[in-house]
């Protein structure tokens, strides 16, 4: 009898893959009660008493996966790799950071001022948005460097905001530019650090800001209908809220923000700007949708803000439409692991 060829995970990559696995998490029947958010958010929660919730995400960073030393300064590195768990516990809504646990593995020798230096970025980015290091784990490694942070945080049930809820006819929107991370990726990769005006994509890429006080306006007043951070790309987030939510999407990427830095390195890349957002990710800006009744006061209170389209029916597909009228279609996850 032949025997059936594996199934690798190269072939199913990782979104696949997700799709699979998060249905048969196991949860136990007397903690049913309790799960108030299960696995395909940004984060997950856990209803402890009436009224309040617990917070956790994870995230993982792997040396020539998601970084490479001579990018980062060990600061920078450490900072990072702290700011994008938070961005998940924004992308929820109304949280409030509690705490963070840490694991990292280093070879041997690795010089300990590089060490030193990798968790004061950790401790700078715990003092910026006030949230405890609570411990972990540091272990060796035969190579590389990794990196998997877990953080966690309280919030009210009501103010927490799923990727499920968007409408047809809602708009959608960004808390600022997006593809400067991506550009920023760019600028390191080939080595172009010393062109001064590519400093503000550098920074994108390596110190990015969880988006925290328009998270809790989202939340606690629930003028968003569903809500994630961009950290894969806009193109990965209309699948996710889209699939989500049962609903089409339609982009306007003429509509993007600007940004003179991102616009002027496409212009050398030969390549368009909305290409870097579309495609793109690590920008952590926050992608969510909100009735048009709630577009005046959001955009009154937080100008930064940006309408980049509207949520369609379902059957409309996901679309975008670039500046010069061609119509896409939306079908990539953006960035995804195990792919060859």
């Amino acid at each position: 009898m032949t025997k059936r060829p594996s199934t690798k995970l190269s072939n199913v990559g990782e979104f696949g893959f997700l799709k699979k696995l998060l249905p048969q998490l196991y949860w136990p029947k007397s903690l049913g009660s309790q799960l108030h958010i299960g696995p395909g958010d940004d984060a997950g929660a856990v209803q402890l008493k009436k009224n309040h919730v617990l917070v956790a995400t994870t995230d993982a960073m792997v040396e020539h996966r998601h970084f490479e030393r001579a990018w980062f300064p060990w600061m920078d590195l450490g900072y990072k790799a702290l700011a994008v768990n938070l961005s998940d516990l924004a992308a929820m809504g109304a949280v409030r950071p509690l705490a963070a646990l840490i694991t990292a593995g280093f070879p041997g020798d690795t010089a300990v001022e590089s060490v030193d230096k990798f968790y004061e970025g950790l401790e700078n980015c715990a003092q910026a948005w006030e949230i405890g290091l609570l411990g972990g784990d540091t272990v060796g490694s035969s190579k590389d460097w990794f990196i998997s942070v877990t953080v966690l945080g309280e919030a009210r049930p009501a103010g927490l905001v799923k990727r499920s809820g968007a409408r047809s006819g809602d708009y959608i929107v960004t808390s600022g530019p997006l593809g400067l991370a991506a550009a920023g990726l760019e600028v390191l990769q080939k080595n172009q650090r010393a062109l001064p005006w590519t400093a503000p994509l550098v920074r994108s890429f390596s110190r990015p800001q969880p988006r925290f006080a328009l998270a809790q306006a989202l939340g606690t007043r629930q003028w968003a209908t569903s809500l994630m951070d961009c950290s894969d790309g806009l193109e990965a987030c209309m699948r996710h809220l889209g699939e989500a939510s049962g609903t089409g999407m339609r982009l306007d990427l003429s509509r993007l923000p600007h940004a003179p830095a991102l616009q002027r390195w496409a212009m050398k890349q030969k390549k368009t700007s909305w290409s870097y957002a579309l495609k793109g990710g690590e920008d952590y800006e926050l992608i969510f949708t909100v009735p048009p009744a709630v577009w005046p006061r959001l955009r009154r209170l937080y100008p930064s803000v940006t309408v980049i389209g509207s949520v369609r029916p379902r059957h409309e597909g996901l679309q975008a439409i670039t500046p010069e009228g061609k119509l896409l279609s939306l079908q990539g996850y953006g960035f995804a692991h195990f792919k060859k």
